[in-house]
């Protein structure tokens, strides 16, 4: 029986909603991309029999190794670089590649519940069972597990408790049980320290995207973003990218969307004035970039 405290947020997927923010997620479209690419064949195993048949018609020692495999993805890198946003939204180009419905399950922040014995196991538990009862046999699932490594630690971890190594077996059992049942269902895991994950997950990873602040093009692309639909000289746009690139570190996706992006528009609607990239640039050069993950653990 499901743990009545234990509730698992649930999105359906085509929505209009989520498109938009798939579409707004700029700046990411490599590991867009390679997600959707991996659900799709992760979730359509018709399409890899039919190319096997096609192509191999003896077939393929590797495919066996492919259509066995674990359907587990994990998205790993610095805060605020579109991780979480990218999982939550990803049902919908999902749904409409396969033209089916996509549920996408995202666990609660106390999935660990309250350290009694025995708490964590169950719950990892009755989170897969709850998530496999609600899917019918005509719908995709994914179900999210963000911050990762709260419950993913490897057993080697001189700090791991006997209740977080088997919390980490029971994850790893049911992971492995997914392709054995009948339900369509894939997990995304989020980490900021994938460094800490234990191995017998990563092991396990159909796909392990790292996402990174932009830098270079990426940077550039973003900043392009930020200013659609305003006018400026490309001598504005260096220097504005100098500005950028004169911190000590890389500003995050956040950090120039929602932060100072986000305050720069505000200050336009205050003043009744238009949105410019002077005004942006009078904004950003007083954002400090997010600390990286290291230098978080060090404040």
């Amino acid at each position: 029986m499901v743990n009545s405290e234990l509730t698992l947020l649930e999105s359906k997927h085509p929505g209009r909603d989520a498109e938009r923010q798939y579409e707004l997620l700029v700046g990411i479209d490599e590991q867009k991309h390679e997600l959707l690419k991996t659900l799709s064949l992760l979730m359509d195993t018709d399409k890899l029999h039919h190319w096997q048949k096609h192509h191999h018609k003896k077939g393929l020692p590797l495919m066996q190794h492919i259509e066995a495999g674990t359907p587990l993805i994990i998205l790993s890198g610095e805060v605020g670089c579109g991780k979480t946003a990218l999982a939550q939204v990803i049902g919908t180009p999902l749904a409409k590649k396969l033209n089916k419905p996509v549920k996408v399950f995202e666990t609660p922040s106390n999935i660990r519940g309250s350290g009694l014995v025995g708490e964590i196991s169950n719950r990892i538990t009755e989170t897969f069972e709850s998530v496999k009862a609600k899917l019918k046999n005509d719908e995709l699932g994914i179900l999210i597990i963000d911050e990762a490594d709260d419950i993913a630690t490897s057993r080697a971890q001189n700090q791991a408790h006997h209740e977080d190594r088997a919390g980490l077996n029971v994850l790893i059992k049911q992971i492995d049980s997914i392709r054995r049942s009948n339900k369509k269902l894939a997990v995304i895991m989020i980490t900021n320290r994938v460094v800490v994950l234990d191995p017998a997950v990563r092991r396990r990873t159909s796909l392990h995207l790292i996402f990174e602040r932009p830098v270079g093009e990426k940077l550039d692309e973003v900043l392009a973003w930020i200013l659609s639909g305003t006018d400026y000289s490309d001598a504005e746009f260096r220097k504005l990218k100098s500005i950028a690139l004169k911190k000590k570190i890389p500003y995050s996706f956040s950090d120039l969307i929602q932060r100072a992006g986000r305050q720069a528009i505000f200050n336009a609607i205050e003043n009744n004035v238009a949105f410019d990239i002077s005004l942006f640039l009078e904004i950003l050069e007083c954002t400090e970039p997010t600390p990286l993950i290291e230098e978080q653990k060090l404040n």
